[in-house]
Order: C-alpha cells, then sequence, then structure tokens
C-alpha cells in the first residue's frame, strides 16, 4: 500500500485534507513537498505539527522524488500534497511516477481565471496541465471524497492537449 492520494492545493495541509480526505483514507504519512517550505524552519516546523498522529514529510522536488519509490513500498498509507501544478510537474518530470493528481484548491490570485468554485488557472497554470496530460497523468478536479470526479481538460479548453 502507499500513495492514496495526490493533492494539487494551494493551502497544502488544512481541514479538507485532514478531516474529508483523512477520514476517508486513513493515511499514516503525508509529503508535503514544497521547496519554498523546506527550505523555510519555520513553516516546515509549523507543517509538520498540523497533522496530529500523522508523520509529516516536508521536503523539496528533488527529495520527494528521491524518496518516492521507499515511500511505495511503505507499509501504510500516504498522502503527497503540492502547492500547484509548476510542482507537481516538476515533481513528475523528476521522475515520480504520478499516475493522477487530485486537484484540490487552487484559489484566485490576479490574472487567474475562474474553472471552478475553487480552481482558478492563469497560461502558466495551463501549461504545466498540459504537460502532465501528455505524460499521461490524469488531473482530477474534486475538493472533497463526496463530490463528483471532473477532469480538469473537460472543464477549461485551455488544458486540452
Amino acid at each position: 500500500m502507499s500513495w492514496l492520494l495526490h493533492r494539487i492545493d494551494d493551502r497544502l495541509i488544512h481541514g479538507q485534507v485532514l478531516v474529508a480526505w483523512g477520514a476517508r483514507l486513513s493515511p499514516v504519512r503525508m509529503w508535503l513537498v514544497d521547496d519554498a517550505v523546506a527550505a523555510n524552519d519555520w513553516e516546515r516546523q509549523v507543517y509538520e505539527a498540523a497533522a496530529p498522529g500523522i508523520e509529516v514529510h516536508v521536503v523539496g522536488v528533488a527529495e520527494a522524488a528521491a524518496a518516492w519509490a521507499g515511500e511505495a513500498a511503505a507499509a501504510g498509507g500516504a498522502f503527497l500534497i503540492v502547492r500547484d501544478l509548476a510542482t507537481a510537474r516538476r515533481l513528475v518530470e523528476a521522475g515520480a511516477p504520478v499516475g493522477e493528481f487530485n486537484v484540490g484548491g487552487l484559489h484566485y490570485a490576479p490574472g487567474k481565471t475562474k474553472v471552478a468554485e475553487y480552481v482558478y488557472l492563469d497560461d502558466a497554470d495551463r501549461a504545466d496541465a498540459r504537460a502532465l496530460l501528455a505524460r499521461g497523468v490524469t488531473l482530477e478536479v474534486r475538493d472533497v471524497p463526496a463530490s463528483r470526479r471532473h477532469g480538469l481538460q473537460e472543464m477549461d479548453p485551455g488544458v486540452r492537449p
């Protein structure tokens, strides 16, 4: 067992991840993959403490790609969480064989357009999404397990390869 969920969410570890997805899938580990957070001692410690009872690893992209196979073979289940499509793309390009990402929250920022209530994209996001899709990675938009699954490319024509 191991990888239970690969999620793209700009809020990283928060209530939906812990309560909705955590209760449904019961991870024993979470891998938060973000170069900036991994490089900041204070932020890293905050996130490591954000999921009581769950072992949290805060690492950069290169370290996550290197640890991928070991986690895939580990006992128990794990979540992978990245902040954005760019990080997801870098992780896959670094060798992590992710087959699907759950797009759970990419919120509004200037220059981004609405795709769903909780997903906003700009041209760079669309390019990253197209690159992931071209590598065979599925991008499903769903904030919580009870929500209906939608393919990102179905919701935004700019994402279609």
